[in-house]
């Protein structure tokens, strides 16, 4: 019989605080990365970002429990929608609400990212509790 991961042998504090370091790190790298290749109507970016949003949030349902799913879906949430509107300097990086003529995928994955996000914890939330068993 293999030991479990080192992350699933931390005290309850530490399991959530693993929880929120890399969630935080996964809505930074997902927000970055959820726009490439928007512009050729091939979001692959987008595809990559949400692989990205639900591998992290299975760990933390798995290492943590409802508790810890819902802690990551506050911290990725609220880190991904800071991004979003612009509270930290004046760059934009998830624009929406486009009024000029641009790809579909250039004016909508914003969205899709944006709401993604709160669907992709909702599923996840709805799956049995031993799918996220590790031994």
């Amino acid at each position: 019989m293999t030991a479990k991961p080192w992350s699933h042998r931390l005290p309850l504090w530490g399991r959530y605080a693993t929880t929120c370091v890399s969630s935080a790190i996964c809505a930074l790298i997902g927000t970055f990365v959820h726009r490439a290749g928007a512009m050729n109507n091939l979001p692959y970016g987008f595809v990559i970002a949400v692989i990205l949003l639900l591998l992290s949030a299975w760990c933390s349902r798995a290492r943590s429990g409802w508790w810890g799913l819902f802690i990551h879906a506050v911290v990725f949430s609220a880190v991904v929608w800071i991004l979003a509107l612009g509270f930290i300097g004046s760059a934009i990086l998830v624009p929406v609400g486009f009024t000029i003529p641009m790809p579909w995928c250039v004016k909508y994955v914003g969205y899709f990212w944006l709401y993604g996000i709160l669907i992709a914890h909702a599923i996840l939330l709805c799956m049995p509790q031993r799918w996220f068993v590790v031994e």
